[in-house]
């Protein structure tokens, strides 16, 4: 066990007796954590830097636990930024300093746990901050499409489709915002637009091979209710495999 997965398992320790849930987000981060070394693999990056990106998806979720802790949920606009959160939670007293060994890239590390849950990155990081934070973004996405495929993640869907708005980002290969979600058929189209903001084709080949969009496509289909959904559902697993082609083939 390295010095981020002593550290990490030590750090998480502390909030186990709060519950299943805590459990949940330790599995999720190790496997973004093995995400991100598979897509700085593929980038053919040095090995420090293949451990860099490791040492980011480990604490890409740091301020999980404690939002967890205080507000008993994970949703953001409900409660706290997880991002943020671990972004503070990390430069307090350099927190930080305990999962790693080389602290030059400390500020590398801080932007890829605050910005990787953002709905864009800002423009004024360096080019190394953006390479790992879009790592992380990356294997973060990929790891939350897994979880919808095991039911970790759940939408009950109602006899809505999605709205036009939300339907036509998937025809322009668009992410969803947030803001723009008014059923819960349009909740579901956010994690199925997510191919559209995978930023390497690298990762986006670890995720078609995976078929994670195809099962949660498949799954929905199952549940919908609205012929009018399932229509679009169909029409975007041809745009998700299109896309795939562009960007992979």
């Amino acid at each position: 066990m390295n010095k981020v997965e002593l550290e990490f398992k030590q750090y998480t320790n502390n909030y186990l007796s709060y519950g299943e849930m805590i459990a949940l987000k330790i599995s999720h981060t190790k496997r973004v954590a093995e995400i991100c070394l598979e897509i700085a693999r593929g980038l053919n990056l040095s090995s420090e830097d293949i451990e860099l990106a490791y040492i980011c998806g480990y604490l890409h979720d740091i301020g999980r636990f404690e939002q967890w802790k205080r507000y008993q949920k994970f949703n953001d606009s409900q409660s706290i930024d997880h991002g943020d959160l671990g972004y503070s939670i990390l430069r307090e007293n350099d927190f930080i300093n305990k999962f790693i060994e080389n602290t030059l890239d400390k500020e590398v590390i801080l932007s890829s746990v605050k910005y990787h849950n953002k709905y864009k990155i800002p423009d004024d990081l360096t080019d190394r901050e953006k390479l790992f934070t879009n790592i992380v973004r990356d294997a973060d996405k990929i790891d939350i499409l897994y979880e919808y495929t095991i039911g970790k993640i759940k939408i009950n869907l109602d006899d809505s489709k999605m709205t036009d708005k939300v339907f036509e980002n998937f025809k322009n290969h668009t992410i969803i915002s947030l803001k723009d979600r008014k059923t819960k058929a349009d909740a579901l189209a956010i994690s199925l637009a997510f191919p559209f903001d995978i930023n390497f084709s690298d990762s986006l080949k670890i995720l078609r091979d995976k078929n994670y969009l195809n099962i949660e496509i498949d799954m929905y289909l199952k549940e919908a209710i609205s012929e009018e959904l399932k229509e679009q559902l169909e029409l975007i697993r041809g745009e998700i495999n299109n896309y795939f082609k562009e960007r992979i083939d």
